[in-house]
């Protein structure tokens, strides 16, 4: 993690203390004692209000070399798949190809996996959906644990079948995120953007 070094402090202190004594330094021109007395207060109201810039633009430094940006903290995608799903195998990772919204990039739409690039508390929803007599068991995984299900089944009706379930899990740099089929199902999901994979940053840790 990048910090400012002590030369720098002390550049910035010299640069304000230096803004702040040459501003005074600069005698107002007044016609009588009151109006010099109001000139003064409004020097001085001005520098504070210079002070307070200077003051929120270190503090904007700072943030940018620690990386901690607000437009870099925004983390939420929406991702849905477009077709059917036949003959998947257990454990096999379903690929919610169609991503709609990718704030922070951190979901990949070919390999179907959330990787976290900010540390914090998150949130995950999905959706399954089968169609005529068919049925699936998924599992939400956190860097290859299962963390939940969501099982959806038609039965013996030619109708369909939605499950959803959501988790909230705390991330650390790195950690990996996705959806995968369960051991219990027959292989078969229903896509035309009915079957979905959704997360959000709560909070930062």
């Amino acid at each position: 993690m990048f910090h400012f070094s002590g030369l720098t402090f002390i550049l910035t202190y010299f640069f304000i203390t230096s803004s702040v004594f040459g501003s005074l330094e600069d005698e107002p021109q007044c016609l009588s004692r009151f109006d010099y007395e109001f000139k003064v207060v409004q020097k001085l109201a001005d520098l504070e209000n210079k002070l307070k810039e200077q003051q929120q633009t270190i503090e904007n430094l700072q943030h940018k070399c620690t990386g901690d940006v607000l437009s870099e903290k925004q983390v939420a995608f929406s991702a849905y798949l477009t077709g059917d799903m036949t003959s998947v195998p257990s454990h096999r990772i379903i690929i919610f190809n169609e991503v709609q919204t990718n704030v922070g990039d951190a979901y990949n739409g070919k390999t179907g996996i959330f990787v976290c690039r900010i540390p914090g508390v998150y949130v995950f929803y999905w959706v399954t959906t089968n169609k005529n007599r068919n049925y699936m068991d998924s599992e939400l995984v956190v860097n290859g644990n299962e963390r939940s299900h969501a099982f959806s089944d038609s039965g013996d009706h030619d109708d369909y079948s939605v499950a959803s379930n959501v988790v909230t899990t705390e991330l650390r740099f790195g950690d990996q995120v996705w959806i995968r089929s369960g051991t219990w199902h027959n292989g078969n999901l229903a896509g035309e953007r009915r079957t979905s994979f959704s997360g959000w940053i709560l909070y930062m840790r």
